[in-house]
């Protein structure tokens, strides 16, 4: 927890260096120069799931869950930015014929490179780093109960997507794949031990709607 506040701490400085360096504008392009970092909050829904290896099949299914956070859009060169974001992101997996659910209550952070395709689609690609607040298994949000030591703190994914600029407003989609076992201690009873040899890999669509200041 301490790290990932730690890297926010650093690309929110990161991004006020750069506020020295352009004047803020509602505008993008100034004869084809960046004119100033842009912040603004977004949230969306995340349709979840797990990559399982080996797969076992029809175990498990995805789940409907939402993200909501702040980013911020620091111009680098005319058609590059740099987009750190802070997210609240709920994902998980359920479990088949909907037996139950086990959900991942992440906060994340996107370190993303922007590239602008035109003045309104770009593409984002990059890293993200995610801690786990807590995690929970149960029938649905109100009946669940905490499920602790069970998976991995920290999350480290890969993000691709795209966006579609309105004005103000930001239209958003993208894929996260994680790169690390979640499974720390995840096992089907006594006799079932799954922690050594099966692999958990978050997997998450996101789309979103974002507004600029």
């Amino acid at each position: 927890m301490k790290k990932l506040l730690f890297t926010a701490l650093f690309a929110c400085t990161f991004a006020g260096s750069f506020a020295q360096r352009y004047t803020r504008s509602y505008g993008r392009y100034d004869n084809d120069m960046p004119t100033g970092i842009r912040y603004g909050i977004k949230g969306g829904v995340n349709l979840a799931g797990v990559r399982l290896s080996p797969n076992p099949g029809n175990l498990v299914n995805g789940l409907t869950a939402f993200h909501a956070g702040v980013f911020a859009q620091v111009p680098v060169s005319s058609r590059v930015s740099f987009q750190p974001e802070l997210l609240y992101s709920q994902q998980g997996f359920g479990v088949v014929n909907g037996l139950g659910k086990v959900t991942f209550n992440y906060l994340s952070l996107p370190l993303l490179g922007k590239l602008h395709l035109t003045d309104n689609v770009s593409v984002v690609v990059g890293p993200q780093v995610s801690y786990l607040a807590n995690s929970r298994v149960g029938l649905n949000r109100l009946i669940s109960l905490p499920y602790r030591g069970v998976f991995q703190s920290v999350d480290f994914s890969g993000v691709a997507g795209a966006e579609v600029d309105l004005g103000p407003l930001v239209v958003g989609g993208r894929y996260n794949l994680g790169f690390n076992n979640l499974n720390k201690n995840f096992n089907l009873g006594e006799l079932v031990q799954l922690n050594n040899f099966f692999r958990i890999r978050n997997s998450t669509f996101q789309l979103s709607l974002g507004y600029k200041f």
